[in-house]
């Protein structure tokens, strides 16, 4: 849809999903000049049946456990020109296993936008709209056709960077995977008090919102990274030590300076648009 409406008039094929998912996605029209356009020119249950001798690129958007055998198959269907990204949000032994299989025309992707509904209804033609798109290489790099991505990825409005795998999965613990992670926690504990339901301000839903992302998909993500976001843990424990005992003994000063210092870390922070 990003595509579509910056202005590529190219073949886009789509396979996987859903029933529900691959019906909508077959029946997306975009403004086209005279009139409307479907946004995809076909889509397929299975992706073998697609045409792969006409794809310069393939974008793997499933959930990091399915990716292995996924560059598996690519490696079996695709011409050589092709490259190949994906969209996880988490690299690791994924990148290195792309790598291995794929060699130096794929190149791993993680745009940090999204939110916690999925599948095809929660499609938008915005979503890249000034994000922030993490480029992973692996150990050898990427050859000249999937640095191609730099631009396929400013064309839809997005800003890029390039980061290691092992940085991206250490930042991504922090930013992204324990935030998850805390969300779902704090959710869980609160059990099924009916005294509760009626009493959840702003706080509590903007807190809590990426608790309703899918489950499964969140559990494969932290398995995948799960040293990281345990280090991530283990702070995080420390500071939840210091404001316990903060509270136990009334001491306002030491309570105050770490929300004060929290307050003054996110300030820092340049997120991204509400999707």
């Amino acid at each position: 849809m990003a595509l579509r409406r910056s202005g590529y008039v190219g073949v886009l094929l789509g396979a996987g999903g859903s029933p529900e998912d691959l019906g909508l996605a077959a029946a997306a029209r975009y403004p086209a000049a005279d009139g409307t356009a479907p946004v995809f020119d076909r889509c397929s249950d299975d992706p073998a049946q697609l045409p792969w001798a006409t794809v310069d690129l393939v974008v793997l958007a499933t959930p990091p456990a399915a990716l292995p055998e996924m560059f598996r198959r690519l490696r079996e269907w695709i011409p050589a020109t092709t490259v190949v990204t994906d969209l996880a949000s988490v690299k690791g032994e994924i990148v290195a296993t792309g790598a291995a299989l794929l060699g130096r025309r794929y190149l791993s992707a993680h745009p940090l936008v999204g939110g916690e509904r999925h599948g095809f209804a929660a499609a938008t033609g915005d979503l890249y709209a000034e994000a922030l798109v993490l480029l992973t290489p692996g150990a050898a790099g990427a050859d000249e056709r999937a640095l191609g991505l730099v631009p396929f990825w400013e064309g839809l409005g997005c800003r890029v960077r390039t980061m290691s795998p092992a940085e991206h999965d250490d930042a991504l613990a922090a930013t992204s995977h324990l935030p998850h992670l805390l969300a779902y926690a704090f959710m869980a504990s609160l059990g099924d008090s009916d005294a509760l339901r009626d009493l959840g301000g702003s706080g509590l839903r903007d807190f809590s919102r990426i608790a309703e992302s899918d489950p499964a998909l969140w559990t494969d993500i932290l398995l995948h990274n799960r040293e990281a976001v345990r280090r991530r843990l283990q702070a995080l424990r420390h500071t939840l030590d210091d404001l316990d005992a903060a509270l136990a003994e009334a001491r306002a000063p030491a309570l105050e300076e770490v929300l004060a210092r929290a307050r003054s870390r996110r300030q820092q922070f340049h997120f991204p648009p509400r999707t």
